[in-house]
């Protein structure tokens, strides 16, 4: 049982710090992400500014277009 309450800790902390990282963008750099479905109609995006700022709206779908820009 004990096992069984640590590995789900652990899972809880990777899922916790994919999701994080997913989210925030490198230091000095914005990003755009816009989400496709399988016909190619747009379906979801994300944006991180250059203030800090994450949006997102729409579904996530493995096919997606990013665009990176540097934060003067």
């Amino acid at each position: 049982m004990r096992y069984l309450a640590i590995a789900a800790f652990s899972a809880a902390l990777i899922a916790s710090a994919m999701l994080g990282g997913a989210q925030a963008g490198p230091a000095g750099q914005g990003y755009s992400i816009i989400y496709f479905d399988a016909a190619g109609n747009e379906v979801g995006g994300a944006t991180a500014n250059c203030g800090g700022q994450y949006l997102s709206w729409g579904d996530r779908t493995e096919v997606f277009k990013k665009r990176t820009w540097i934060c003067d």
